[in-house]
């Protein structure tokens, strides 16, 4: 994620125009990391607009600039567990009981070999738990270390590193059954 320190500091102290700028900076890697998060494009543009709100009223409570990143990502993974919880009733691609693409909202008219991969892809990411979905999220997607994931998601990080491992190989045999290697 980049942004500029500077507003960053101006944000922290109320300042709107740098907020903005934040914003502009940051939302696109927001919006990429909650859509491969929840699998769902709506979905994922409702939870980037209430992180950047949330954001916006307490970023005054930031004690540490260095901590930005780790602070609105775990803003953004509480949202995605909430919206989880409230729409797991409903056939979606972050419902982990869909067991098929039909069964999901993701439809791309995209049919290049890229677009196939990536709906592959998230067609897979369907046989996860959601929380090891933000877990390979946080870690393969965004590049996140195991320990700023962990500390993000509240969780041991030698925990957070075995689910990524057993995410992982069930991903990876997954896209296999559907023949990439």
């Amino acid at each position: 994620m980049t942004y500029n320190k500077e507003n960053l500091s101006l944000a922290m102290t109320g300042n709107q125009n740098a907020f903005s700028q934040i914003y502009e900076e940051i939302h696109s890697d927001l919006y990429r990391m909650a859509l491969y998060m929840c699998g769902n494009p709506g979905m994922a543009e409702d939870i980037v607009s209430e992180t950047i709100l949330d954001a916006y009223k307490g970023i005054h409570n930031l004690k540490d600039a260095e901590n930005f990143e780790a602070w609105i990502m775990k803003i953004l993974s509480a949202k995605v567990k909430r919206s989880f919880k409230k729409n797991y009733n409903s056939f979606s691609v972050h419902n982990p009981m869909a067991r098929s693409l039909d069964d999901t909202e993701l439809s791309s008219p995209d049919h290049s070999e890229r677009g196939i991969f990536r709906t592959d892809i998230l067609q897979a990411m369907i046989s996860l738990k959601s929380i090891d979905r933000i877990i390979i999220s946080l870690c393969v997607i965004q590049e996140y270390t195991s320990e700023e994931a962990a500390r993000i998601l509240s969780m041991k990080a030698s925990s957070l590193r075995s689910r990524l491992n057993r995410g992982l190989k069930k991903l990876k045999t997954e896209l296999e059954e559907n023949g990439y290697e």
